[in-house]
């Protein structure tokens, strides 16, 4: 019983956070990608802390409630077409996968991911806010800015290896007693 209850608050506090890095960043506007980034960290703490079912569920919970509370509908749609599950697909392929079939993985599914939420955003939901900043883009800047979040995964994936380390090694004995 004390298991489930120690589970359960661990999921009710680190979904409110994720959903504070969510809305915080949409108040900043420098921080869109930021808050989607870090909110995906208590995803992956989650992961550390029991299991990958009980992160997919603060995903789960994370994404809907960010989706109806949080303002910024594309910081919370990065959310949950790619940073929200990011971790769960990296737990998944560093176990079974080498480094470089597994980063071509997640490179592969990070692009697939982000095109579709592009073209829903664009063609679907037609948001006219983010439409019109894409209007004025060239496709030398489209190529651009896909390399550089591509170079951002990578960093991205190399940060949550380290976090996680830390988190296993050093925090969690200081944390959790």
């Amino acid at each position: 019983m004390r298991e489930k209850t120690y589970r359960t608050a661990f999921g009710g506090i680190i979904s409110a956070l994720a959903i504070t890095f969510l809305f915080l960043g949409s108040i900043f506007p420098f921080a869109d990608i930021a808050g989607p980034a870090f909110a995906s960290l208590c995803v992956l703490l989650t992961g550390l802390e029991f299991s990958g079912k009980a992160s997919l569920g603060v995903y789960i919970s994370v994404s809907v409630l960010a989706f109806m509370l949080v303002p910024d509908k594309e910081s919370v749609l990065l959310f949950i077409f790619f940073f929200g599950w990011f971790p769960l697909l990296k737990k998944t392929v560093d176990r079974h996968m080498g480094y470089v079939p597994g980063l071509i993985v997640k490179l592969a599914a990070f692009n697939l991911s982000i095109i579709l939420m592009y073209w829903l955003i664009l063609k679907v939901f037609v948001i006219e806010s983010i439409a019109d900043e894409f209007s004025d883009y060239s496709t030398a800047m489209y190529i651009l800015i896909m390399v550089l979040a591509n170079i951002t995964v990578v960093i991205l994936d190399y940060a949550f290896s380290k976090v996680g380390y830390l988190y296993l090694n050093v925090w969690r004995k200081k944390l959790v007693r």
